[in-house]
């Protein structure tokens, strides 16, 4: 019994020296067989693809040569540096599906400090690499392209886009107090955006307050100040189609923005007359794209329906990726749109509305464009034949 428990022991000790070195060679091993996994089963399979990576193949190969040099690292002679697509492939499911950092950690056989600096590193690269081409600042001629959408798709004149904000829920940031608690009960940043009438988004504000309103957020915002000094590029006022009276062009939102020139909403709910009802409908009709744009955001990245457990300056960089994501396939992918929203219901999601708290005031410039175009849809010209039904 004496002389074999020292070779039990020295066996022991002999296996647990072995184990770093055995680490070493399983970790890059494991990593491999993800990637072996995703390049074997994924790419024979389209919809697979789609529903791991929320893109078809040529999307995802564009992506990775757009963000290869930004994500490139060198080797050292200590460690082989994480690749472009390995960096990029983890962010993406990061996004996709809202696991926690240490969940991918295990899953790619990284440490949790390395997925959580990838994924802050690449979400600042998406950004800044596609911003440029798919949301880019927009011109005259943009506004102009926007607006003949929302006529043709919606038969809403002169609009320039829809206006709406979304709570995104965080970890309660340090020593923040109130200023993030929203009307929900919990702590989250706002992202406020203007899409098209394919919702896709036009302009984005990330990083508000989540105890701000919408209007208040709006009016704080730099695309208030550069609506109000006119420095925003929109095209002169012009001729309503097929009539003779001349509008500017608008946004459209909710109650809770104020009624300006160039904002609309809608009339108050109160003692409304046929005329303010079938305007409310219409304005609904145009408006509703930008919930559509919310919900299929939040239902291609999971991150949006779960708290973001980072600190703010990183939520919103997270906030920024995936909506210049949303644009970048809707680019190249036209036709997803329905399905992009439809991975599961958004029941559950904590991606939620903004407060429609009432707008802070109006103008009489606002109150008169809105009663023109008030006239317009109820105009043989204006109107559509299926907006009666609203008056049942």
């Amino acid at each position: 019994m004496s002389s074999s428990s020292p070779q039990c022991s020295r066996k022991w000790i002999i296996e647990f020296t072995k184990w770093p070195e055995r680490c070493a060679i399983l970790k890059p091993i494991a990593f491999g067989c993800q990637l072996k996994f995703v390049s074997n089963k994924l790419i024979k399979d389209s919809e697979k693809f789609i529903k791991y990576f929320r893109m078809q193949k040529s999307s995802f190969s564009e992506l990775q040569d757009i963000c290869q040099d930004d994500l490139l690292k060198e080797n050292t002679n200590y460690r082989k540096a994480i690749s472009p697509i390995e960096r990029l492939t983890v962010t993406l499911r990061f996004l996709a599906t809202g696991e926690s950092f240490q969940s991918l950690a295990f899953r790619f056989r990284l440490g949790h400090e390395t997925v959580r600096r990838i994924v802050k590193e690449t979400v600042q690269v998406l950004w800044r690499k596609l911003q440029p081409q798919d949301m880019p600042v927009p011109d005259k001629h943009s506004w102009e392209q926007i607006a003949n959408g929302f006529q043709e798709r919606w038969q809403f004149p002169l609009c320039a886009g829809a206006i709406d904000g979304k709570h995104v829920q965080l970890k309660a940031p340090v020593d923040s107090g109130s200023q993030y608690f929203n009307y929900k009960g919990h702590y989250s940043i706002v992202l406020m955006a203007i899409c098209d009438a394919k919702s896709k988004f036009i302009v984005i504000d990330v990083g508000a307050y989540g105890s701000s309103s919408d209007g208040g957020i709006f009016q704080d915002s730099n695309f208030f100040q550069r609506l109000r000094e006119k420095r925003l590029h929109l095209p002169d006022p012009i001729q309503i189609p097929d009539t003779n009276t001349i509008a500017p062009y608008v946004f459209v939102g909710d109650e809770a923005f104020p009624l300006l020139e160039n904002l609309m909403r809608p009339f108050p709910r109160k003692e409304l007359s046929d005329e303010k009802r079938i305007f409310n409908y219409r304005l609904s009709r145009a408006r509703k794209q930008i919930e559509c744009a919310f919900g299929v955001l939040s239902s291609m990245w999971r991150i949006l329906r779960k708290p973001i457990e980072v600190q703010v300056d990183f939520a919103t960089d997270i906030v920024k990726a995936t909506c210049v994501l949303h644009n970048y396939i809707q680019n190249r992918e036209p036709d997803r749109i329905k399905e992009m929203g439809n991975f599961e219901d958004d029941t559950n999601s904590t991606f939620t509305p903004t407060p429609a708290r009432p707008g802070r005031g109006h103008t009489g410039d606002g109150k008169a464009v809105r009663n023109v175009l008030m006239k317009y849809f109820t105009s043989p010209t204006g109107s559509v034949h299926w907006q009666t039904n609203v008056l049942i």
